[in-house]
């Protein structure tokens, strides 16, 4: 997307802000909130109101992360580079994919391929079996604690990089584009991650009239609708996704002191016959 005319400028460390109105501003490059267990991982766009950055543990917008069976990789590296194209702010992120999740019981990692994969049957089962998401919480939350079992982000070697390109609007209209370049073989999913914080976005609403408040959302629900959004009522801010064809849209919203403070969604993209993606996001005022 570069124009002819225009010089990218590499912002690999400074950070980007792009001016949307007066109070809304989008920054990137810029990783703000230190204090949670995914801090490490780069974020994408996010959304700053009136100078307050509202991610909180959310990675932001457009945040690739990779899945190899059971194991998933997560961008622990960036870099950002802005420019201007006819109306638009262009945006692109540049992610290596060089992060992965690990248990560990005190200061020892437990490594290997048995841990991942029974951490991946416990997700499969979290997502798919709404009624059981409060019971394996707990189950997990005791299991860990009488363990002084955690998880963390380690860096490993890179699974390959990812270019996300953003194309902005003065209107709040974004144009996404997503390209992976692998590295390593096995690469089954890839999902694309737009998130916010939870304080500030705790309403989802969506074209077929669903209306969910807090804790009625949940964490990571499909959906079908042609468009599903959050809503900031404090901020009167509103960000939507469309359904995108080649793409599962999943949704949700968890909160946790200190560990979790996200809402948002992910398209998940089978990964065994392509290597780009692209889909739309709206910001304004809510519906």
């Amino acid at each position: 997307m570069n124009s002819p005319n225009q010089t990218p400028v590499d912002r690999p460390s400074r950070g980007i802000e792009i001016e949307i109105s007066k109070d809304l501003t989008l920054l990137a490059g810029k990783n703000g909130y230190q204090g949670y267990p995914t801090s490490k991982i780069q974020k994408g766009l996010v959304i700053s109101m009136k100078g307050e950055n509202l991610c909180e543990e959310g990675v932001g917008f457009g945040v690739p992360v990779l899945k190899f069976g059971d194991e998933a990789a997560f961008p622990g590296r960036s870099r950002s580079k802005i420019w201007k194209e006819g109306d638009h702010t262009v945006v692109e992120i540049d992610y290596d994919i060089n992060l992965v999740s690990r248990l560990a019981i005190g200061n020892r990692l437990i490594d290997g391929d048995r841990p991942c994969r029974a951490k991946g049957r416990i997700d499969r089962l979290h997502r798919d079996h709404p009624p059981l998401r409060r019971t394996i919480d707990l189950v997990s939350v005791l299991f860990r604690r009488a363990l002084s079992m955690e998880t963390r982000l380690v860096e490993a070697d890179s699974y390959g990089r990812a270019k996300v390109v953003h194309a902005i609007s003065q209107n709040g209209k974004i144009d996404v584009q997503v390209r992976y370049m692998p590295k390593a073989e096995g690469c089954t999913e890839m999902a694309i991650m737009n998130e916010q914080g939870a304080s500030s976005f705790d309403r989802f609403c969506n074209s077929e009239g669903m209306d969910l408040s807090s804790e009625e959302i949940g964490s990571w629900k499909r959906t079908s609708a042609e468009w599903a959004g959050f809503i900031d009522a404090e901020h009167d801010l509103f960000f939507k996704l469309w359904k995108t064809e080649g793409a599962e849209l999943f949704y949700g919203r968890e909160t946790r002191p200190g560990r979790l403070a996200w809402a948002g969604f992910a398209h998940v993209i089978s990964m065994t016959d392509r290597r780009d993606f692209e889909y739309k996001i709206d910001l304004g005022a809510p519906p």
